[in-house]
């Protein structure tokens, strides 16, 4: 158990632990977090792909092995700080104030001055009225013999520095052990109008079941008017669903998180399920009359325009268009290069137009109708990022106590001054010691002002 114990008060052990940490949150960062397993195989190969899961690199920050890197981190500053807590503590004792004047000489900043004319209580008046223009105020005061001690301190809890930051970093560790052992993350997605409670956890090689149902009722992206291909923003209208009965509805915006029971769900990101049953909107001009009416379709559907006698039919739409030896077709379902195939009929006769949504000056030029793009609507499958973080607290709490612990430690140094009068054959002695943990040359020349002040003082 000694030996235990010399190994985790070891400062050589937190070093090492700590580079530990540090380079295999550096491995998390290079490898991906996220990926499938197929993405993985993709990047890696099957062989590396093998060890990611082994280690479980893919969510890293949850691995056993990560947790006990942490969990040895946090009992190596606990043993670290109770080992060093009796040296600290003597610093808030009576007894360690109270010096004989052979103290003087282990100071590294002193100094003496005689007063011929002036009593030990006349001397210390003058050197407690000195010391108080500079902030300092006697803490202990104490007769020894014929001679006058007084001790004044000030940033006493700069000592308890280091430990209030080694008490923050393992608030910060126990938050973030909490979060690991007891959270998750992960992606949940939604087609309009589905619902789902399975949530793919990072990584992809497991699920986890919520406790209750997401259900997108809706799903909205706008679009730059300029990059008709780059969404402004996406928006998903969700439903939280308990025991079949809609307990909450939400907008889940990016950066404004829909929150139940603790589980935050994040607008991640959105895509196309489905075009077939898109809604397409278009513009139709009839040229000799200059009337102008808006349709909206579906693929196969046929509506009438009763004010314009015509009746119109949405061919095909193909969200993201190319010309093929087969013929029109499309490349993917997201709308890159929208375009539709649409047939106006007036009696007898028939016309078909295409319509561009890029390029809205493309139309039969020998039609009396012209017809232009306005937007279509497919179905959307939306992915929301699923998080649990019972820890994060801990870690705020950690995190601001830190910033307090390292002002405390780093602006406000444990200063001491030592004061003894002593009565002579021809007049008092005054000396003056001065020790401080920190800036020592700053405290240096607040010593010498002192000094120097007392000297003319006298």
């Amino acid at each position: 158990m000694k030996k235990i114990w010399e190994i985790f008060s070891s400062i050589k052990t937190a070093i090492v632990l700590f580079f530990l940490i540090a380079t295999t949150s550096i491995i998390g960062t290079i490898i991906k977090q996220q990926p499938t397993p197929e993405g993985y195989e993709k990047l890696y190969g099957p062989t590396f792909t093998k060890v990611i899961k082994a280690l479980e690199l893919y969510d890293m920050y949850h691995s056993w092995w990560f947790q006990l890197l942490l969990i040895l981190f946090a009992l190596n500053l606990i043993i670290c700080s109770i080992d060093r807590l009796p040296r600290i503590l003597r610093f808030f004792k009576r007894e360690t104030r109270i010096k004989e004047r052979d103290y003087l000489n282990s100071l590294p900043i002193k100094c003496r001055h005689r007063a011929k004319n002036l009593t030990p209580e006349q001397a210390k008046e003058k050197v407690l009225s000195i010391l108080k223009e500079k902030g300092f105020s006697p803490s202990e005061e104490e007769k020894q013999g014929e001679s006058l001690y007084l001790f004044f301190e000030k940033g006493v809890i700069n000592r308890l520095g280091v430990y209030i930051t080694h008490f923050s970093i393992l608030l910060v560790l126990i938050g973030g052990l909490i979060g690991s052992i007891f959270g998750f993350t992960g992606y949940i997605t939604l087609v309009e109008g589905g619902k789902s409670n399975n949530v793919v956890l990072r990584g992809g090689f497991s699920n986890k079941p919520l406790p209750f149902e997401i259900e997108c009722d809706k799903f909205e992206v706008q679009f730059y008017k300029n990059r008709p291909d780059v969404p402004k923003e996406y928006t998903s209208y969700v439903k939280v669903i308990e025991n079949g009965k809609a307990v909450k509805s939400a907008k889940i915006e990016v950066n404004h998180p829909l929150v139940h029971r603790g589980i935050y769900f994040y607008q991640s990101s959105y895509g196309v399920f489905s075009s077939e049953n898109g809604l397409l909107t278009v513009k139709i001009r009839d040229k000799r009359t200059g009337e102008v009416r808006k349709v909206q379709l579906r693929v196969g559907e046929t509506q009438k325009v009763p004010d314009m006698g015509i009746e119109v039919k949405l061919i095909a739409f193909y969200p993201d268009f190319v010309i093929t030896e087969e013929g029109p077709t499309t490349r993917s379902q997201e709308l890159r290069n929208p375009a539709a195939l649409v047939e106006i009929k007036k009696g007898n006769s028939t016309i078909k137009s295409w319509v561009f949504a890029f390029f809205p000056n493309v139309h039969e030029k020998k039609s009396d109708y012209e017809v232009k793009f306005v937007s279509f609507k497919p179905v959307f499958y939306t992915v929301l990022q699923v998080s649990k973080d019972p820890g994060v607290w801990l870690v705020w709490i950690g995190c601001i106590l830190m910033i307090v612990a390292i002002m405390i430690t780093f602006f406000y140094p444990h200063r001491r001054i030592f004061v003894w009068i002593t009565p002579q054959s021809k007049g008092t002695e005054i000396a003056l010691g001065f020790s401080t943990n920190r800036n020592q040359e700053a405290f240096k020349r607040l010593a010498e002002e002192v000094c120097e002040k007392i000297k003319k003082e006298l």
